[in-house]
């Protein structure tokens, strides 16, 4: 009866843990959409004002939006701060395939005050001597991803902001869970023209 008793209170502590377990998954992008939609929407506004006093700060509309005759809103933009500038003078093309370093992560959530690092292209501290770039198709990556691009020379160095609805939109892509703000460090290295093979997406 006695070892019963203990299994049947194991049983129960065990599901108590696995219930507590999965709260705390649930916990830690809690109200992700609305969290994501109020920072972007804030932060748009936010990085309009310092574009216009200094050249670092910018804001692309996203390369599938018309030019003309369409009504932007929030998130059909990319933001990007320029970290360094680089030498190069010309920008890649949607037919290009680039050579990046990278690393990416999310907004801050409950156990990632700097927001959870999803994936990067390189191992520990970079250094440019024996960091291998990252070979991917223009148009194998994400839309947000591929209008700061666009715009990037051989060299820049980009901090690149992109809204969910130009990343992975309401899907979950690994580790990265749904509406997801999608915050870039990207080095563009090179660019030249794609050849079947080079695609190799984010």
């Amino acid at each position: 009866m006695k070892l019963r008793n203990i299994i049947w209170c194991a049983l129960v502590l065990l599901a108590f843990v696995s219930c507590k377990e999965e709260d705390d998954t649930i916990v830690e992008y809690e109200n992700w959409q609305t969290v994501n939609d109020n920072y972007y929407k804030k932060f748009v506004e936010e990085a309009k004002g310092k574009a216009q006093i200094s050249s670092s700060w910018a804001l692309y509309s996203c390369y599938t939006r018309p030019e003309t005759g369409f009504d932007l809103s929030y998130s059909d933009y990319v933001v990007v701060e320029k970290l360094e500038e680089g030498k190069g003078t010309t920008s890649p093309l949607l037919t290009d395939s680039i050579a990046v370093h990278y690393v990416g992560h999310l907004l801050p959530s409950k156990s990632y005050p700097n927001g959870f690092e999803f994936d990067r292209s390189y191992i520990g501290t970079f250094d440019p001597v024996v960091a291998s770039p990252s070979k991917l198709s223009m148009v194998g990556v994400v839309k947000g991803f591929t209008t700061a691009l666009l715009h990037m020379h051989r060299g820049d160095y980009w901090r690149i902001y992109i809204p969910y609805q130009l990343g992975y939109d309401s899907y979950s892509n690994g580790t990265i869970p749904s509406y997801s703000t999608l915050i870039f460090e990207v080095r563009l290295e090179d660019y030249w023209l794609q050849v079947q093979g080079d695609r190799d997406p984010v």
